[in-house]
Protein backbone atom coordinates (compact mmCIF):
# COMPACT_ATOMS: atom_id res chain seq x y z
CA UNK A 1 0.00 0.00 0.00
CA UNK A 2 1.33 3.40 -0.98
CA UNK A 3 -0.03 6.63 0.44
CA UNK A 4 -0.40 8.93 -2.53
CA UNK A 5 -1.32 11.99 -0.46
CA UNK A 6 -3.19 13.05 2.68
CA UNK A 7 -5.33 16.20 2.47
CA UNK A 8 -7.31 18.14 5.07
CA UNK A 9 -10.36 20.17 4.10
CA UNK A 10 -12.99 22.14 6.01
CA UNK A 11 -16.60 21.23 5.37
CA UNK A 12 -19.47 23.33 6.74
CA UNK A 13 -22.34 21.46 5.04
CA UNK A 14 -21.63 17.76 5.38
CA UNK A 15 -20.54 17.00 1.80
CA UNK A 16 -17.14 16.31 0.24
CA UNK A 17 -16.24 15.81 -3.39
CA UNK A 18 -13.45 14.72 -5.68
CA UNK A 19 -13.55 16.59 -8.97
CA UNK A 20 -11.85 16.62 -12.34
CA UNK A 21 -11.74 20.42 -12.59
CA UNK A 22 -10.63 20.21 -16.21
CA UNK A 23 -13.95 18.68 -17.34
CA UNK A 24 -16.41 19.50 -14.56
CA UNK A 25 -19.20 21.81 -15.77
CA UNK A 26 -19.73 23.91 -12.66
CA UNK A 27 -22.29 26.56 -13.56
CA UNK A 28 -25.97 25.60 -13.11
CA UNK A 29 -28.03 28.80 -12.75
CA UNK A 30 -27.86 32.04 -10.78
CA UNK A 31 -31.10 31.00 -9.08
CA UNK A 32 -30.68 27.22 -8.96
CA UNK A 33 -33.16 25.10 -7.05
CA UNK A 34 -31.86 22.39 -4.73
CA UNK A 35 -33.29 19.56 -6.83
CA UNK A 36 -31.74 21.13 -9.94
CA UNK A 37 -28.35 21.31 -8.21
CA UNK A 38 -28.36 17.69 -7.05
CA UNK A 39 -29.53 16.52 -10.50
CA UNK A 40 -26.55 18.42 -11.92
CA UNK A 41 -24.21 16.69 -9.45
CA UNK A 42 -25.58 13.26 -10.43
CA UNK A 43 -25.15 14.07 -14.14
CA UNK A 44 -21.53 15.09 -13.56
CA UNK A 45 -20.91 11.91 -11.54
CA UNK A 46 -22.31 9.85 -14.41
CA UNK A 47 -19.94 11.71 -16.76
CA UNK A 48 -16.98 10.65 -14.53
CA UNK A 49 -16.19 14.28 -13.63
CA UNK A 50 -17.28 14.27 -9.97
CA UNK A 51 -17.62 12.05 -6.92
CA UNK A 52 -19.80 13.56 -4.18
CA UNK A 53 -20.74 12.06 -0.83
CA UNK A 54 -22.44 13.15 2.36
CA UNK A 55 -20.14 12.93 5.37
CA UNK A 56 -22.92 12.85 7.95
CA UNK A 57 -21.51 15.81 9.88
CA UNK A 58 -19.60 19.04 9.45
CA UNK A 59 -15.93 19.22 10.27
CA UNK A 60 -12.32 19.43 9.29
CA UNK A 61 -11.80 16.17 7.43
CA UNK A 62 -8.56 14.33 6.89
CA UNK A 63 -8.66 12.29 3.67
CA UNK A 64 -5.91 9.80 2.87
CA UNK A 65 -5.50 8.80 -0.78
CA UNK A 66 -3.93 5.35 -1.24
CA UNK A 67 -3.41 2.86 -4.06
CA UNK A 68 -4.56 -0.19 -2.03
CA UNK A 69 -6.95 -0.65 0.87
CA UNK A 70 -5.42 -0.52 4.34
CA UNK A 71 -6.35 -2.83 7.22
CA UNK A 72 -8.40 -0.09 8.88
CA UNK A 73 -12.03 -0.99 9.49
CA UNK A 74 -14.57 1.11 7.62
CA UNK A 75 -17.98 2.17 8.88
CA UNK A 76 -19.31 2.38 5.31
CA UNK A 77 -17.90 2.55 1.78
CA UNK A 78 -18.82 2.86 -1.88
CA UNK A 79 -17.03 2.50 -5.20
CA UNK A 80 -17.37 4.44 -8.42
CA UNK A 81 -15.18 5.83 -11.18
CA UNK A 82 -13.70 9.12 -12.31
CA UNK A 83 -11.60 10.22 -15.24
CA UNK A 84 -8.42 12.28 -15.02
CA UNK A 85 -7.75 14.50 -18.06
CA UNK A 86 -5.38 17.18 -16.73
CA UNK A 87 -3.14 15.00 -14.52
CA UNK A 88 -4.93 16.01 -11.31
CA UNK A 89 -8.02 15.59 -9.17
CA UNK A 90 -9.17 18.05 -6.52
CA UNK A 91 -10.72 17.47 -3.13
CA UNK A 92 -13.43 20.06 -2.56
CA UNK A 93 -16.57 20.72 -0.55
CA UNK A 94 -20.22 21.64 -1.00
CA UNK A 95 -19.56 25.35 -0.47
CA UNK A 96 -17.15 25.48 -3.41
CA UNK A 97 -19.53 23.49 -5.60
CA UNK A 98 -22.52 25.75 -4.84
CA UNK A 99 -20.59 28.98 -5.42
CA UNK A 100 -19.44 27.69 -8.80
CA UNK A 101 -22.99 26.50 -9.57
CA UNK A 102 -24.40 29.98 -8.95
CA UNK A 103 -21.75 32.23 -10.50
CA UNK A 104 -20.30 31.67 -13.98
CA UNK A 105 -16.99 33.29 -13.05
CA UNK A 106 -16.43 30.94 -10.08
CA UNK A 107 -14.67 27.65 -10.73
CA UNK A 108 -13.88 24.51 -8.80
CA UNK A 109 -11.64 24.37 -6.93
CA UNK A 110 -12.08 27.65 -5.12
CA UNK A 111 -8.83 29.52 -4.68
CA UNK A 112 -8.63 28.69 -0.95
CA UNK A 113 -8.84 24.94 -1.76
CA UNK A 114 -6.58 24.92 -4.84
CA UNK A 115 -3.84 23.24 -2.77
CA UNK A 116 -6.09 20.17 -2.21
CA UNK A 117 -5.12 18.14 -5.25
CA UNK A 118 -3.70 14.79 -6.17
CA UNK A 119 -1.35 14.30 -9.15
CA UNK A 120 -2.25 11.28 -11.32
CA UNK A 121 -1.66 10.06 -14.84
CA UNK A 122 -4.51 10.76 -17.24
CA UNK A 123 -7.00 7.93 -17.55
CA UNK A 124 -9.99 6.33 -15.91
CA UNK A 125 -9.80 5.31 -12.26
CA UNK A 126 -11.79 3.08 -9.96
CA UNK A 127 -12.34 4.93 -6.68
CA UNK A 128 -13.40 3.43 -3.36
CA UNK A 129 -14.31 5.91 -0.61
CA UNK A 130 -14.21 4.43 2.90
CA UNK A 131 -15.53 6.27 5.96
CA UNK A 132 -13.34 5.23 8.87
CA UNK A 133 -15.61 6.30 11.73
CA UNK A 134 -19.13 5.80 12.95
CA UNK A 135 -21.14 8.98 13.26
CA UNK A 136 -22.40 7.78 16.65
CA UNK A 137 -18.83 7.51 17.95
CA UNK A 138 -17.13 10.35 16.05
CA UNK A 139 -14.60 12.37 18.00
CA UNK A 140 -12.44 14.94 16.25
CA UNK A 141 -8.84 13.73 16.34
CA UNK A 142 -5.73 13.47 14.21
CA UNK A 143 -6.74 10.18 12.56
CA UNK A 144 -7.75 9.90 8.93
CA UNK A 145 -11.51 10.25 8.54
CA UNK A 146 -11.77 8.93 4.99
CA UNK A 147 -9.62 6.56 2.98
CA UNK A 148 -9.85 6.97 -0.78
CA UNK A 149 -8.44 4.10 -2.81
CA UNK A 150 -7.56 5.09 -6.37
CA UNK A 151 -6.66 2.45 -8.93
CA UNK A 152 -6.19 2.67 -12.71
CA UNK A 153 -9.24 1.01 -14.26
CA UNK A 154 -9.34 1.39 -18.03
CA UNK A 155 -11.54 -1.68 -18.55
CA UNK A 156 -14.59 -0.93 -16.40
CA UNK A 157 -17.85 0.12 -17.98
CA UNK A 158 -20.02 2.95 -16.72
CA UNK A 159 -22.10 2.37 -13.60
CA UNK A 160 -25.22 4.51 -13.49
CA UNK A 161 -25.49 6.66 -10.35
CA UNK A 162 -28.89 8.02 -9.36
CA UNK A 163 -28.12 9.80 -6.08
CA UNK A 164 -25.30 11.50 -4.19
CA UNK A 165 -23.56 8.82 -2.15
CA UNK A 166 -24.80 8.38 1.42
CA UNK A 167 -27.31 11.24 1.09
CA UNK A 168 -29.70 10.53 3.93
CA UNK A 169 -33.40 11.12 4.28
CA UNK A 170 -32.66 13.28 7.33
CA UNK A 171 -30.44 15.65 5.38
CA UNK A 172 -31.56 19.27 5.14
CA UNK A 173 -30.43 19.00 1.50
CA UNK A 174 -33.30 16.75 0.38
Amino acid sequence: MTTLKTLTITDDSGFLAIVNADRYHSFVDENWELSQLFNHFVDEMNNDNLILWQTGAEGDWKVQFVDKQTTLKSFREFSTSIEVTDRQLFLTNYEDLTMAAQFEDEKVPAQHNAHCYLQLDNGKYKVIVRQLFSLNEYVSDDNNNFEVIIQADAMSGPEYINEVFWRSEKSPYN
